[in-house]
């Protein structure tokens, strides 16, 4: 699990300044810091978490905004079977998997003994959830002091961006990884992100598993 930890060091440096501001905002819309400190210990999923918070400011019911907050998750459904050949996984490692901790432990996983994964795993994802509830936490105690520096919002809301660009780097030669980023991209210029994000995780899947087939 220490490997695990050290290598969260990236995903926990991009994950803290977007809790902070998640918690600020959150305690901006009016919302208990005790309910957003709890959407971050039990939900852990920033960007359905975003869109709670801003669901629930303009009065949606709640149950529609727990949905729409599932309908962004759904592309995780499609993590489980990459990593599967590398890590069997149950209800902790699901609660742990987010778009980052997967893009590091899938590059990481194979080139690890069996019986080290699991903990490499866990303290990954270890590492992430606490950078994200400290980050919260921040946040929702200086929200007025931090959201008062002109700007500041909107730099922290970039850090999250700017890493998955730096994740995506070492896949850029990988003709499938390109494709789904492209129908991701497509899909986000007519509007409809989520429905990007879910059909680039289809894409993703099919070319990975059509690739594996022609492997000899």
């Amino acid at each position: 699990m220490k490997r695990g930890l050290r290598a969260a060091w990236p995903i926990a440096l991009g994950y803290f300044p977007v809790a902070v501001a998640f918690g600020a905002l959150g305690a901006q819309a009016g919302l208990s810091p005790l309910w957003i400190q709890l959407t971050s210990l039990l939900v852990f999923a920033g960007a359905s978490q975003f869109a709670l918070v801003g669901l629930l400011a303009q009065g949606v019911p709640p149950l529609l905004a727990a949905l729409l907050g599932l309908l962004l998750n759904l592309r995780h459904a499609f993590y489980g079977p990459a990593l599967r050949p590398y890590l069997r996984g149950g209800p902790l490692e699901a609660f742990f998997l987010t778009d980052e901790v997967f893009a590091v432990a899938l590059r990481a996983l194979p080139g690890l003994p069996p019986g080290e994964r699991r903990g490499y795993f866990l303290g990954l994802g270890l590492g992430a959830y606490l950078s994200w509830n400290l980050g919260t936490a921040l946040g929702v105690l200086g929200a007025q002091g931090l959201l008062a520096f002109p700007g500041l919002g909107e730099a922290l809301s970039f850090a999250l961006p700017a890493l998955f660009f730096l994740l995506a780097l070492p896949n850029l030669k990988n003709p499938v990884a390109l494709l789904a980023g492209g129908v991701a991209l497509g899909f986000h210029l007519l509007g409809q992100t989520a429905w990007g994000l879910f059909l680039a995780g289809v894409t993703g899947l099919l070319g990975e598993g059509f690739g594996e087939r022609r492997r000899p």
